[in-house]
C-alpha cells in the first residue's frame, strides 16, 4: 500500500504549523520565565498578607523569613538573566531555568505562604521539562545580555523599586532598617533585596556593555589558515579584489565546509564585522554568509558585512539585514582605458614629465616583495613620517613582508631607486585588480601617484584585465535630501563639511581624473544593529582604535 502523496495529506499543514510551533518554544517559554522572574521581584517589593505571615511565623523566625524574602529577590532577578538564555536556546539555561524555578517555588513559601506564585513556577517548570530537545545550542558561560535585555532587565528592577518605595512610603527611614529582622517590618527586608538587586543589575550592566562576545576565541588566523585562504583564493569562481585582505593575518577567517570559501572578519564589543564578500565557490556563498550570521549570533553578537557591492545585496537580503551606501568605489574600465583625448590631457602630462625625469614602470611578481625589502621599506617610512601617520588595518593594506610578498607590486623607479610602490590585489580569474597599500617619496617626483595610477591600468589593459579598483571614496554618493535616511543626510554632511578632518571630497575628486565608474558600495547589518556604530567600529579597526581615528597614533 503506498503512502498518500504529500499534495494530499490532510495532516501536513497540521504537522508543519506544529513544527513551527515547537520552534517558537524557547522564545515562549523565556517570555514566561521573564514574567515569572518580575512576578517574584514585585512580590517581594509588596507588603505580604499579614494571616499568613503570622501562620508561617509559628515555625520559622524572623530571620529566616527574612533570608526566604531576600532569596526569593534574587532567584526572581536570576529567572530575568536566565530568560535571555532560553530565548537563544541555551541548553544550560534550560537546566538551570528547571532548578531556579523549582527553588523559587520554595523561596515563595517560605517567605509568606506565597503558594498562588509557588504553584505558577511548579507549573512553568513541569511545563518545561518534556521540552529538551528545542533546547540545542550549547551553554557559554558569562555570555553578556544584549541591550534590549539589559533594559528590560533593569525596566524590573525598576519597577520593583517604585513599587516598593511606595508601598512603604509611611515607613520612616533609620539605619536600623538595614538590620532589622521582624516579621512587622517588612521594610527592611525590601531595602536590603533593592539595594542588592540594582547593584546587580549595574553589575551586570557594566560587564554586558564592555564585553566583546567571542572576541578572544576569534582572533587573527594563524599563518596555516592564511595559507588556506590564499589557495582558496586561487581557485576561486567569486572573489572580489578586496577579498585578498584576508592575508593581511589580522582578521579571523570563517572557511565553509569544503574549505575552498571563507569570510574574512574581526569582532569588535558586539559586532563581527565581515571585510567585503565571501570568496571562493559560488554555491556555497549563501550558505556561509547563513553560517556566519549564525554563529555571531550564537555569541550574543551581530553579523555586519562591510564594504559589499549590489550583486550580494540580494543574499543579504535574505538573511533580513538591513542595508545602507557607505561610499563608492572608483573602477576603471582597464579594458578600454586610454590617456588619449582632451580630458586626460593631464594624465599624458605627468606620464610624459615622470619619464623625462628618468622614471620607469614594472610590476614585480608575487614573492618579490623581500628582495626589495630595504627600498620599499624606506619609501613606506618615508611616507608615513611626512604624513605623521601610522599604519592601517582591517580595510586597508599595511606595510607587511609577508602580506606584500603575496602579491604583485606596481613600482616606479628614478634612475634605478624607487620612488613609489602599490601591491595589487587580484579577483577570481584575473578579471579585476585592486590598487591597495600606495607609498611614495615625499622628496620624489612631481605627479609620481598620477604615473603610477597610469600605468597600472595601462598593465592592466595589457594583462586583459577587465577592471582596475582604485579604491572607495568612503560616503561619497549620500545625499542629504529630506526624504533620505538619517544615516545618509548625516554621511552627505560629513563628505561636504569634514574637509578639515579627513578629505572626502579631495579624494573623490583625485580618483575622478581617471574617468572611472563609479560603483556603491555598502555596509549591511542586523535591523537591531545601529549601522553608524557599525561604520564606526569598522573605521576604529581600520585606524587601529580611537588614537589612530584621532591622527594621535604614531
Amino acid at each position: 500500500m503506498t503512502k498518500p502523496s504529500a499534495k494530499h495529506d490532510p495532516w501536513r499543514i497540521t504537522r508543519r504549523l506544529a513544527g513551527l510551533a515547537y520552534e517558537l518554544t524557547p522564545q515562549m517559554f523565556a517570555v514566561a520565565t521573564f514574567l515569572l522572574g518580575g512576578v517574584m521581584l514585585l512580590s517581594a517589593a509588596t507588603p505580604a498578607f499579614s494571616d499568613r505571615l503570622s501562620a508561617i511565623g509559628r515555625f520559622y523566625p524572623p530571620l529566616l523569613i527574612d533570608l526566604s524574602h531576600f532569596a526569593a529577590s534574587v532567584t526572581g532577578f536570576v529567572l530575568l538573566l536566565i530568560s535571555a538564555g532560553l530565548w537563544r536556546r541555551r541548553r544550560g539555561a534550560y537546566y538551570a531555568a528547571l532548578a531556579v524555578l523549582m527553588v523559587g517555588a520554595v523561596f515563595s513559601l517560605m517567605k509568606g505562604l506565597d503558594w498562588e506564585e509557588a504553584i505558577e513556577l511548579t507549573l512553568a517548570a513541569a511545563l518545561l521539562t518534556p521540552c529538551r530537545s528545542a533546547f540545542n545550542r550549547r551553554s557559554r558561560l558569562g555570555e553578556p545580555l544584549r541591550p534590549g535585555w539589559l533594559l528590560m532587565l533593569a525596566a524590573a528592577v525598576a519597577a520593583m523599586l517604585w513599587l516598593g518605595l511606595f508601598a512603604y512610603r509611611d515607613t520612616a527611614y533609620t539605619d536600623e532598617l538595614w538590620w532589622t529582622f521582624l516579621v512587622d517590618k517588612q521594610a527592611s527586608g525590601f531595602l536590603r533585596a533593592g539595594a542588592v538587586l540594582a547593584l546587580l543589575t549595574l553589575a551586570v550592566g557594566v560587564r554586558s556593555l564592555l564585553t566583546a562576545p567571542g572576541a578572544r576565541s576569534h582572533g587573527p588566523a594563524a599563518p596555516v589558515d592564511v595559507e588556506r585562504a590564499r589557495q582558496a583564493l586561487e581557485t576561486a569562481e567569486i572573489a572580489t579584489p578586496e577579498a585578498g585582505l584576508a592575508l593581511l593575518g589580522d582578521k579571523a577567517l570563517l572557511f565553509s565546509p569544503s574549505g575552498r570559501s571563507f569570510i574574512a572578519y574581526r569582532v569588535r564589543g558586539r559586532r563581527w564585522i565581515a571585510m567585503s564578500e565571501p570568496a571562493g565557490l559560488k554555491e556555497e556563498r549563501l550558505e556561509l554568509l547563513w553560517a556566519f550570521a549564525e554563529m555571531a549570533d550564537s555569541y550574543g553578537g551581530a553579523a555586519v558585512f562591510y564594504s559589499v557591492g549590489e550583486g550580494l545585496l540580494a543574499d543579504l537580503a535574505t538573511l533580513g539585514l538591513a542595508m545602507r551606501k557607505v561610499g563608492e568605489a572608483a573602477v576603471i574600465d582597464a579594458a578600454h582605458f586610454t590617456t588619449e583625448g582632451k580630458g586626460k590631457q593631464n594624465l599624458r602630462t605627468a606620464v610624459n614629465r615622470a619619464e623625462r625625469e628618468g622614471a620607469g614602470f614594472e610590476v614585480v611578481p608575487p614573492g618579490a616583495a623581500r628582495a626589495l625589502e630595504v627600498e620599499l621599506r624606506a619609501v613606506s617610512d618615508a611616507w608615513l613620517k611626512h604624513h605623521n601617520g601610522s599604519e592601517k588595518a582591517f580595510s586597508l593594506g599595511r606595510f607587511d613582508l609577508d602580506y606584500l610578498d603575496r602579491s604583485p607590486i606596481a613600482v616606479v623607479r628614478e634612475n634605478g631607486r624607487i620612488v613609489a610602490f602599490a601591491n595589487l590585489l587580484v579577483g577570481a580569474g584575473g578579471r579585476e585588480a585592486m590598487i591597495d597599500l600606495m607609498r611614495h617619496d615625499p622628496e620624489g617626483p612631481h605627479g609620481i601617484m598620477d604615473y603610477l595610477f597610469t600605468r597600472t591600468a595601462q598593465w592592466a589593459r595589457e594583462q586583459g584585465m577587465e577592471r582596475l579598483d582604485l579604491g572607495m571614496a568612503p560616503l561619497s554618493g549620500l545625499e542629504d535630501r529630506r526624504m533620505a535616511p538619517v544615516f545618509a543626510r548625516v554621511g552627505a554632511l560629513v563628505f561636504e563639511e569634514g574637509g578639515a578632518v579627513y578629505g572626502f571630497q579631495g579624494l573623490r575628486a583625485y580618483k575622478a581624473k581617471f574617468g572611472p565608474v563609479w560603483r556603491p558600495k555598502f555596509i549591511a547589518a542586523p535591523t537591531t544593529t545601529p549601522l553608524a556604530l557599525a561604520l564606526l567600529d569598522v573605521a576604529l579597526l581600520t585606524s587601529g582604535g580611537w588614537l589612530g581615528l584621532l591622527g594621535l597614533k604614531k
